[in-house]
């Protein structure tokens, strides 16, 4: 990816709607949270066209990650540019059908493993909806190696490799021009990780941040949100859902 990257300037708020929803996110409690979340859906539609200009711009030469690929919609999208891909999937069930999906780019890497902040086994849980077979396609993309109040009521799943993210991104050949990342929560250990140990292996990245799941996060989001948008590279953006 040789074109520049595009700036976090990008997406301030703009107009006055979205300038009072970034006002009112300031407020305690539940107004505040209404806030933060009406102005975070309005940036996530600008996001997901920052992300289609940065697919766009992948070739063969370039390196793509897809984490939490599920059943391999970006996976396939990332693999049609030419890129080499690594998509990372743990649920067994959920692998198959992303195998089968991607198996006709032979530019794909499947990796049967969630990621964190380090190396490890970790139990992998599944939401109720799952024993409904017509949900489960859906129910999937639920699956989360958190514990407490995030897979309260879910089931466990078995047990599944972790992989330290940071720790792989730094085993590339080159910095990776493009991830994407829909961990289910797990997201912060491993963006914790990157900041610490592999800023300078890649690009551009786009999180789907979940602390909707834990208030208790939210300072942290805001911190990090803060915190990348002064920064040139790499691009991280945390409002891709």
């Amino acid at each position: 990816m040789t074109e520049p990257l595009p700036r976090m300037a990008d997406l301030t708020p703009q107009g006055a709607v979205e300038r009072i929803l970034a006002i009112g996110q300031c407020l305690p409690g539940t107004p505040g949270w209404i806030c933060y979340r009406k102005l975070k859906r309005r940036l996530a539609d600008r996001s997901f066209h920052i992300f289609d200009q940065l697919l766009s711009r992948l070739g063969p030469d370039d390196i793509a990650i897809d984490l939490g690929a599920n059943v391999g919609e970006i996976t396939t999208r990332m693999a049609a540019t030419g890129a080499m891909v690594h998509a990372f999937e743990p649920d067994p069930e959920t692998f198959e059908h992303l195998t089968l999906n991607t198996q006709n780019f032979p530019n794909v890497m499947l990796h049967q493993a969630a990621v964190g902040a380090e190396d490890g086994i970790v139990t992998l849980f599944r939401p109720p909806s799952w024993k409904d077979e017509e949900r489960r396609r859906s129910a999937s993309k639920a699956n989360s190696i958190l514990t407490g109040s995030r897979t309260d009521g879910f089931d466990a799943a078995g047990e599944v490799t972790l992989i330290d993210f940071a720790k792989f991104l730094t085993t590339l050949p080159k910095p990776a021009a493009l991830i994407k990342v829909d961990i289910e929560g797990a997201e912060w250990a491993m963006l914790d990780a990157v900041r610490a140990r592999a800023m300078d292996r890649f690009d551009a990245m786009f999180v789907e941040t979940h602390e909707r799941f834990d208030l208790s996060i939210l300072p942290h989001a805001k911190a990090l949100q803060a915190e990348f948008a002064g920064r040139d590279h790499p691009y991280i953006n945390l409002y891709w859902k």
